[in-house]
């Protein structure tokens, strides 16, 4: 609780800072830079050459919380204002400035925000955006600066409109992206051996083209080192290039301006050009670095991603593995303990018929030789059930052709004992059967789960009915009960291994649960299928699919794990 306590108090002092930051220096800023860009107004123009104070005003505007953005602009108007006035312009003049910038300001935000609430500049569709909202707020201030200048000190409308809103606009280009680009650094910085060379280029590009040793302006060369700078450094760092590039072309053409002026170039016809080429390169750094921050975080995003599924394989395979060691321990286990076990039962099996055939025992022992001999027998099929689940992995099966009808006597005259002691009647569809393409064992133990389960859970004076028919290229052959049915809870688990129903459980019901799981195993390694369709209170279908003798063969390599596919079947 304390250091959550503290953390938030930390966050909290933090905000503080950055607020009293933003609220006192921005305001100072753009006093200082309206009061700059005054003092720097070349001779006979009628208003300054750049005003870097726009683009600070919507940078304080966009920082600016939403409920106290109104206040923002507030302070918009009162520092261009009273910047303009310290700078020597008329009050009138100076206010309606003012009022322009700050309007100027709402504009562009209003627009910048109109339809979504994060504004920074990740792709090149958010440039655009932030272009064309610069574009029509500089445009806006541009006709109001027009006007005030015709009122003020009779300048002409359209060429102070057009040098106004190309300064507003270059303006806002150079300097708001320094708040709007994304903080999330997708760049590696390059050495500073690169640095130095960047600019050492730019230094001298800028020499060449707007210094004094041509009379012929080649600014264009300028576009050699911003090209650089967008495509290997970090896109604050492009920008800051281009604000330092902006500042210097500025300075240059200010101290050649009477040489420029000699040259034929009137005075508003350079200012434009100057403004115009700076809207020119910030546009341009504005949407390479987008463009190029899009790219890296869509190749960054991919490489995740890859990573990502990268990580899910490994994960995927190192899960596999382990189930496969458990599998094979399982495996491994059942198969020894069915070993181990078989030795002593079949040891206690001999003797009992042994004790069996003595007719020397008294007659009172008679029924517990029987209870030991009927118990031994289940138990030897319990480990039958677990030596042929753990040999799932087996030798392929051989299959030969047998008639339907013989396997269901078979199975019917294996357990004729069990249903005559439940009082189950079992009956057979006398109609002459197809003959199936299976191993003959396996087919007959898929077969024996089913009718066990059947005999198992039909009550006294109930009935149990076996049919075959061909379908297409199998033989179905069904084993009905008129049992109780199971609940749809315990369909969806009936086939996996070792799971024994509700039933299975209140009623005592002998068992390992690996009934159905070997008969899905057996019937799979032979092509075919078991399924379950039961409804409580509705007795239970049970259906073995087996392939059609001549029917075309199919791949019966065993599936690794039958229990994993579970659908609807008898606990058993």
């Amino acid at each position: 609780m304390k250091a959550r306590a503290a953390d938030r108090s930390s966050r909290a002092e933090t905000s503080r800072r950055r607020g009293i930051v933003l609220w006192t220096g921005g305001p100072a800023l753009i006093l200082a830079l309206s009061v700059g860009s005054v003092a720097f107004t070349p001779a006979h123009m009628p208003i300054a050459l750049w005003w870097p104070a726009a683009g600070v005003s919507t940078c304080l505007a966009l920082l600016a919380p939403a409920r106290h953005r109104p206040w923002a602009l507030v302070a918009v108007f009162a520092a261009t204002s009273l910047g303009s006035l310290v700078g020597g312009r008329d009050p009138a003049q100076a206010i309606a400035l003012g009022a322009a910038n700050a309007l100027e300001a709402a504009i562009f935000i209003a627009l910048l925000l109109r339809t979504r609430t994060d504004v920074r500049l990740h792709t090149a569709a958010d440039s655009l955006r932030f272009a064309v909202s610069a574009l029509i707020a500089s445009t806006a201030f541009g006709l109001l600066a027009g006007a005030i200048g015709s009122v003020t000190v009779h300048s002409a409308f359209g060429a102070m409109a057009l040098l106004t809103a190309g300064s507003h606009l270059s303006a806002i280009l150079l300097i708001t992206p320094l708040v709007l680009l994304p903080r999330r650094r997708i760049v590696t910085v390059p050495g500073a051996g690169e640095i130095a060379a960047q600019i050492a280029v730019t230094i001298a590009t800028l020499a060449i083209g707007f210094g004094f040793f041509f009379e012929l302006r080649l600014g264009f060369l300028v576009f050699l080192p911003l090209i650089w700078a967008t495509q290997r450094f970090p896109p604050r760092f492009a920008h800051v290039e281009t604000l330092l590039i902006a500042i210097a072309i500025l300075t240059l053409t200010r101290l050649a301006w009477p040489s420029r002026l000699g040259t034929g170039l009137e005075s508003i016809e350079l200012a434009t050009s100057t403004v115009g080429f700076l809207c020119t390169i910030a546009i341009f750094t504005v949407a390479t670095a987008a463009e190029r921050t899009a790219s890296l975080a869509n190749s960054r995003r991919a490489l995740e991603a890859a990573n990502a599924r990268a990580e899910a394989a490994r994960a995927t395979t190192e899960t596999l593995r382990v189930r496969y060691d458990l599998e094979r321990q399982r495996e491994d286990f059942l198969s020894t303990t069915s070993h181990e076990l078989r030795t002593p039962v079949t040891i206690i099996a001999g003797y009992t018929d042994l004790l069996r055939e003595n007719d020397d025992l008294p007659a009172e022992t008679q029924p517990w030789v029987q209870a030991i001999h009927r118990n031994t027998g289940r138990l030897a099929g319990m480990l039958d059930d677990l030596l042929a689940f753990s040999r799932s992995q087996a030798s392929p099966p051989v299959g030969v052709d047998i008639p339907a009808s013989t396997l269901i006597a078979a199975v019917v005259d294996l357990h004729a004992g069990d249903a005559k002691r439940r009082s189950v009647s079992v009956t057979i569809d006398q109609t002459p059967g197809p003959t199936l393409h299976a191993d003959p064992i396996h087919a007959k133990r898929a077969l024996s789960s089913l009718v066990s389960n059947a005999i198992k859970f039909t009550p006294p004076q109930g009935r149990v009915h076996l049919t075959a028919v061909a379908v297409a290229d199998d033989i179905m052959i069904t084993v009905a009960d008129s049992g109780p049915g199971m609940a749809d809870e315990t369909l969806l688990q009936a086939f996996e291994p070792f799971y024994r129903g509700e039933q299975s459980e209140t009623r005592a019901m002998p068992g390992t649960g690996l009934g159905l799981a070997i008969a899905r195993m057996l019937a799979r390694r032979n092509g075919g299928e078991v399924t379950i369709v039961s409804h409580p209170g509705q007795g239970t279908r049970a259906t073995l699919l087996l392939r059609r003798a001549g029917a075309p063969a199919l791949d019966t390599t065993p599936t690794p794990a039958p229990a994993d596919d579970a659908t609807t079947g008898d606990p058993s």
